[in-house]
């Protein structure tokens, strides 16, 4: 069964990762069609192992529910990146690729994408660093920002001279009585379009792309965090 659960889940996040990003929403439909695919390959598994691996699986698909939909309403990301741990679930519940943590996969998309996610921000600050050492003015017309918020913005986003007509950029400053000030408490959906040039972006892309990488990642090496643990943890003696 692995490979089909592999091919649906494959199939979704990528079409899931696609609709998020051209139109910002992703329709129910795209997770209820595959949730009902895995349940069904699953319920096939449970009368082929037995009842031991129906405990272990309804197990995974609770956690990975619980957990999915408590940074939902934490505000931590939007509802179809719950909804897409959920079907996770209940498509392919157990990962046994490379080094695993615990081998839940909804649980290792969610902290893969989430470590992938970092990368975007140590990213622009060691580009815009750099910027900076060549003698570059990219905070020229931010006087009036203090430093913490330059330094929130090295890490959010790159000042960017041909950004008019940019696809999936948005704009994060503004003007205030003549002053450019930076705009940071906005989500990926308020983001304004960029339509000037030698001004602040930052690209705007859904978690859902970073969970898909996660996914992949997991299929071909196994729990980031996994791999961090061990890195941490000294060698035996």
């Amino acid at each position: 069964m692995e490979p089909w659960s592999t091919a649906i889940v494959s199939l979704t996040l990528l079409y899931s990762s696609y609709l998020d990003i051209r139109k910002r929403e992703v329709d129910d439909i795209v997770w209820i069609f595959p949730s009902i695919l895995g349940l069904l390959l699953n319920i096939y598994t449970v009368y082929v192992l037995g009842l031991d691996y129906l405990a272990r699986y309804g197990a995974a698909v609770l956690v990975s529910a619980g957990v999915g939909f408590a940074l939902y309403y934490a505000g931590l990301y939007g509802g179809a990146d719950a909804k897409a741990l959920v079907t996770i679930a209940l498509v392919q519940p157990f990962s046994y690729t490379g080094l695993q943590l615990h081998g839940v996969t909804a649980l290792t998309v969610l902290t893969n994408g989430m470590i992938f996610s970092l990368s975007l921000p140590l990213f622009f600050a060691a580009f815009n660093s750099y910027r900076l050492l060549r003698g570059e003015k990219i905070f020229s017309g931010f006087d009036g920002e203090k430093g913490l918020r330059k330094l929130a913005a090295l890490f959010l986003g790159t000042r960017m001279k041909k950004a008019a007509g940019k696809n999936f950029w948005g704009v994060i400053e503004s003007v205030e009585n003549g002053v450019r000030r930076f705009r940071f408490n906005i989500g990926i959906e308020e983001l304004e379009k960029v339509d000037r040039d030698d001004v602040w972006v930052t690209p705007g892309i859904p978690l859902l792309v970073f969970f898909t990488a996660g996914y992949f990642f997991n299929l071909l090496a196994g729990d980031v965090m996994a791999y961090l643990f061990k890195s941490l943890t000294p060698n035996p003696i």
